[in-house]
């Protein structure tokens, strides 16, 4: 009888070791998550702020008030914060800014909020409505900044810039590259899936592990880069 009493305790006692452990591990979870919100909700607020006491204006370009507010929230964002602020920053046309044409010259326009050095591994940028309407990230510059394992679907990516990026085993399907810009950029796994490319521009890129269509291929503008099939397409000639 006694056995089986210390069988049973002991059965007991690890139970409650287990419930107790999983309770620690949600509520660490539920405070991780609560601080992201508060960190989220912050910046907004200082947005509002920023724009209302005139930081925002053109006089104050480069801005540098409202990136430095900026970097640091980032920094401590997850892979889903990082995603929604990038629409808040461009539904607010804070980045993606229209070129603007003047004197026949076409000017590319000034991003409030510079993207550049930034981390945005595992983030996954969708349009919430699928083929209805697309995400709209066109004009984004995000050049100089690591995306490792992002994933885009519905998205317009229209006049974008993923220059000098690490752009390893990102996935992108459905979406719209037109007239987008890749220089010197790592495309390592990468799968461009049914993506429309016309236009697009590679350059100083190795495609090697790359997974492009032929009809993709015939779209692309390529300078000094190498093919899926590693020959070299665009080299630029020099002269002696």
């Amino acid at each position: 009888m006694l056995d089986v009493l210390g069988i049973y305790a002991a059965i007991t006692t690890a139970q409650e070791g287990k419930v107790a452990d999983e309770r620690r591990q949600f509520d660490l979870e539920q405070a991780a998550e609560f601080r992201q919100q508060a960190i989220y909700d912050k910046f907004l607020d200082d947005v509002y702020k920023l724009e209302k006491d005139g930081y925002l204006n053109e006089e104050k370009n480069p801005w540098a008030f409202a990136n430095a507010r900026f970097r640091a929230a980032h920094r401590e964002w997850d892979a889903i914060r990082k995603a929604d602020i990038l629409q808040f920053l461009k539904e607010n046309q804070l980045i993606g800014i229209k070129p603007s044409i003047k004197n026949r010259a076409v000017k590319k326009g000034d991003n409030i909020i510079r993207l550049n050095d930034l981390n945005f591994d595992n983030i996954s940028l969708t349009s919430p409505t699928g083929s209805l309407n697309s995400l709209n990230l066109e004009y984004v510059v995000f050049d100089q900044v690591s995306m490792i394992n992002a994933r885009f679907s519905f998205v317009n990516l229209r006049e974008t810039s993923f220059s000098h990026s690490r752009l390893n085993n990102v996935t992108f399907s459905d979406s719209s590259l037109a007239y987008a810009s890749f220089d010197s950029t790592e495309l390592n796994g990468t799968d461009f899936g049914n993506t429309n490319m016309i236009g697009v521009e590679f350059s100083n890129i190795d495609l090697c592990t790359t997974t492009l269509t032929e009809i993709q291929l015939q779209q692309i503008v390529f300078t000094n880069s190498i093919l899926p099939n590693s020959t070299i397409c665009g080299q630029e000639k020099t002269t002696s």
